[in-house]
């Protein structure tokens, strides 16, 4: 018998959920989307323990005091008049906790690479619409004597932060600090980017473009080997191939962003993140590197990386993400800088995109633009929109922000965490997490891809060195900011007094005043 968790309300009348969650709710609700075998999109969080063998005990009052807690993580979901319903379990007595909660004895022998194996099955697997849309493995006596807690979350619970805020909650409270080791570094950014009018003009005005026009009927990227290949984009579901890089220091990660003012880590990382993906593609010697240099007629004249925004008010607090637990995010992208050379100016010219993002105003404009497509659209449109965009860029990343110190949970303390997403269609997704002064990157691949995501993984350790040597070395001068104005708004700023003293002198002729016309020849 499961009791209510503490200090849970006693829901049980049905809920309507936001357009953004039914959306990812289709592909287990619609009829549509089951008959084209669309798998929904699953967040995997990987939560590795020192322990071999946990309490099972101790993880089920956890999940009954915390995770329960959250109605969503108690509620049936159901497609009810074009709506999407959910609607509390009240009778606990019928919460399957063998479903939700499997453990799994590695009898010493599996490893943190197996888990990857157990993440193409949740990739691969249709929730039953009877339970919750949520599952926990406890994998334990692993070849390395510790144990793993394998967290498979539909994205219809909610979004990256709120489902991350929901399992950080699972943390005990007093986190276990190792001796000798750093604690949480607060950041200093040295000054503020200043942006010119004329670039703010031409950002707002490509914002709107963007977010209209652009990001909902623009081409995809050019065919290349980290792609799922168009020809198999209507194919069966494959599953996925998943390998995660060597700790990175988050403290050498901020000496970089600091050495390079005005930057951010979500700079650095991205900066990362290119530099790596043009490593492979020299190493494997791909063709999409020939064709951003010479063909414009590929759909985009270069690559790109998807994101997700937090589409929430900045005073959200972790509380409040864990108690109205929903989708709030908005999906961006920006092109990465493939071909440049120096480490350093691919991260200056990432800076210089995710300015431009951040000061349009196109995530406004995808939001709104994105709730009235969701409400009218059927389900056929939506399928082929959920398809297409992730078949638009070339990778997807996601950065996350745990604990700065070691912590436990349930008493057990945590060596390590990872998490990623799968997407159905998505080719190579990269979650980015920071964990006791370390920060890990999760490389997923579709099987569909012919890339070898141990090779990527090597070039983004590769990436991370070359771009931490390059800027140590670096001299003050070779790390000052360049002008990242772009060309447009330059020609712009042109272009305003000649536009500016064109209409005194036209408003002077029209009133047939001359006394203007002096005055525009002293201004002259």
């Amino acid at each position: 018998m499961v009791s209510h968790p503490k200090g849970s309300a006693e829901l049980s009348s049905p809920r309507r959920a936001s357009l953004q969650t039914k959306f990812f709710s289709l592909p287990t609700t619609s009829d549509y989307f089951k008959e084209k075998n669309f798998k929904s999109t699953k967040i995997v969080g990987m939560i590795l323990l020192s322990d071999p063998d946990p309490d099972v005990s101790r993880i089920q009052t956890l999940i009954i005091d915390k995770i329960l807690k959250v109605p969503r993580f108690r509620s049936l979901w159901r497609l009810e008049d074009g709506h999407t319903i959910f609607e509390p379990i009240v009778d606990m007595d019928k919460f399957d906790m063998d479903y939700h909660l499997k453990v799994v004895n590695g009898l010493g022998k599996v490893t943190e690479q197996d888990g990857s194996d157990l993440v193409s099955e949740a990739h691969l697997m249709n929730w039953d619409a009877t339970k919750p849309l949520w599952k926990l493995t406890l994998v334990k006596n692993m070849i390395d004597g510790k144990s793993m807690l394998l967290c498979v979350i539909d994205h219809t619970l909610g979004d990256g932060a709120s489902l991350s805020a929901v399992m950080l909650s699972l943390f005990d409270k007093k986190p276990i600090k190792k001796t000798g080791e750093s604690t949480s570094q607060k950041s200093h950014r040295p000054y503020k980017t200043k942006v010119r009018l004329s670039h703010r003009i031409v950002s707002f005005l490509y914002g709107c473009y963007a977010g209209f026009i652009g990001l909902h009927i623009g081409g995809a990227d050019p065919e290349n080997g980290l792609k799922i290949p168009l020809d198999q984009k209507r194919c069966e579901p494959a599953g996925k191939k998943c390998t995660q890089t060597k700790h990175f220091q988050l403290s050498e990660i901020k000496t970089m962003k600091n050495k390079l003012p005005g930057t951010t880590i979500n700079d650095i990382v991205m900066g990362i993140a290119t530099i790596a993906i043009q490593d492979y593609f020299e190493k494997t010697n791909d063709p999409v590197l020939h064709k951003i240099k010479t063909d414009g007629k590929t759909g985009r004249k270069n690559l790109h990386l998807q994101f997700t925004v937090n589409y929430r008010d900045r005073n959200t607090t972790t509380k409040d993400l864990v108690a109205n637990t929903n989708n709030r995010l908005v999906v961006g992208q920006v092109s990465m800088p493939i071909g440049v050379k120096s480490p350093i100016d691919v991260v200056w010219d990432c800076k210089a995109k995710m300015d431009e993002f951040k000061i349009s105003p196109v995530i406004a404009i995808l939001w709104n633009v994105g709730s009235f497509l969701l409400r009218f659209l059927p389900d056929s449109a939506l399928e082929e929109a959920a398809l297409d965009s992730f078949s638009k860029a070339t990778a997807c990343m996601t950065n996350i922000m745990g604990p700065n110190e070691a912590s436990s949970i349930a008493g057990y303390l945590i060596d390590d965490i990872s998490f990623l997403g799968t997407g159905h269609g998505q080719g190579l997704y990269l979650g980015v997490i920071s964990y006791n002064n370390r920060v890990r990157m999760t490389v997923c691949m579709d099987e569909l891809v012919q890339a070898d995501p141990q090779e990527f993984k090597k070039s983004l350790e590769v990436a991370y060195k070359k771009l931490n040597s390059c800027i140590m070395s670096a001299s003050p001068e070779e790390l000052n900011p360049p002008d990242q104005t772009p060309k447009s708004a330059k020609v712009l700023e042109a272009l305003i007094p000649i536009l500016a003293i064109g209409l005194i002198g036209w408003l002077a002729q029209s009133l047939g005043a001359r006394n203007y016309i002096s005055h525009l020849r002293l201004f002259v």
